[in-house]
């Protein structure tokens, strides 16, 4: 099916998720302190999520719904997310500034086919997932699917994506895959160093909607600049940024903007239910713990905003890392 992206997303400072832990004040976040505590009316006096809070606020990196209120029972969309981790890893940089715009002007992306005929990529193009039925592509490979009744008579063997109008890459059709006369797959190959500005799957997933480019939302720069990161190519950063944000998905996103020595190992735990390694980094890290005794990560679960503050707490604040299980993280 088709993801839609619908404009959502209120305040580009939105936040999280997952554990209770107790933040203390004799934690000394990596980030100074910016603004004072403000005192949110939802937040109870003793809250398990309160010293995280009000850590992550001061810190500058995460807001309340209102002046008042923070939701911490409220689920955080994928492009929240983004723009927080963004927001977070432009800050420890040592930038002062806001986190730079996307490009501007970009976002579109066109289909040409081999008789010249040009689309609005958004008009025919379903989905874009990295791999299709469980198989692994090669590194740099994706795969467009599109739907087959808005396709010329003839399904052409080769068309050309463009984005922005400047950038091109040839996808050619994968007749491996392309079995259901309603799909047909496109595979394309592109190189890490063009994946940020121009990856077709990127900008048909992340900036369009229904009626084609929206190159104007609020997360657009926030998701051009952790795309543009080392190593994220292989990040799983999320495909469709408003959906609720899962473990996984905060996972992938803090592994790849924090360095080995913002997380090095306090222990050789593992998780019980995964073997990804951007979770078992944070894992050992003492960031993210398991959900039960057992040590599951339950990485397919959403996020609430408290839980998420606890999270980006201990990222913050060294002295909050755990080493043993605990419920709720």
């Amino acid at each position: 099916m088709k993801r839609t992206l619908c404009a959502v997303l209120s305040a580009l400072f939105l936040s999280v998720s997952a554990i209770p832990c107790a933040a203390t004040d004799s934690a000394t976040p990596l980030l100074p302190a910016e603004r004072r505590d403000t005192a949110f009316a939802d937040i109870p006096a003793g809250a398990w999520y309160a010293d995280a809070v009000k850590l992550c606020y001061e810190a500058g990196v995460l807001n309340g719904t209102s002046e008042t209120t923070f939701s911490p029972q409220e689920t955080l969309t994928a492009a929240q997310l983004e723009v927080l981790m963004a927001r977070v890893k432009w800050r420890l940089e040592g930038n002062t500034e806001d986190l730079p715009a996307a490009p501007a002007g970009s976002g579109a992306v066109s289909i040409t086919l081999s008789d010249g005929s040009t689309y609005d990529a958004a008009s025919f193009v379903q989905v874009a997932p990295t791999g299709l039925g469980g198989s692994e592509l090669p590194r740099g490979d994706y795969i467009v699917t599109l739907v087959g009744e808005a396709l010329p008579e003839k399904i052409p063997t080769t068309l050309t994506l463009t984005v922005d109008g400047t950038f091109s890459v040839q996808a050619n059709l994968d007749r491996s895959n392309s079995f259901d006369p309603l799909f047909y797959m496109y595979r394309y190959h592109i190189d890490e160093a063009d994946y940020a500005a121009h990856d077709p799957m990127v900008r048909i997933n992340t900036y369009s909607d229904s009626d084609g480019a929206s190159a104007d939302a609020w997360y657009w720069g926030a998701d051009c600049y952790l795309r543009g990161l080392p190593g994220a190519m292989d990040a799983a950063l999320p495909d469709t940024l408003t959906e609720d944000a899962t473990r996984f998905d905060a996972a992938a996103a803090m592994s790849l903007i924090a360095g080995d020595d913002l997380l090095p190992a306090l222990s050789d735990a593992v998780p019980a239910d995964t073997d990804r390694a951007d979770v078992t980094r944070l894992y050992q890290a003492g960031v993210f713990t398991g959900v039960d005794a057992a040590g599951n990560f339950d990485g397919k679960s959403p996020l609430t905003r408290a839980q998420f503050a606890v999270i980006l707490a201990r990222l913050l604040s060294p002295e909050l890392r755990v080493t043993a299980q605990s419920q709720n993280t």
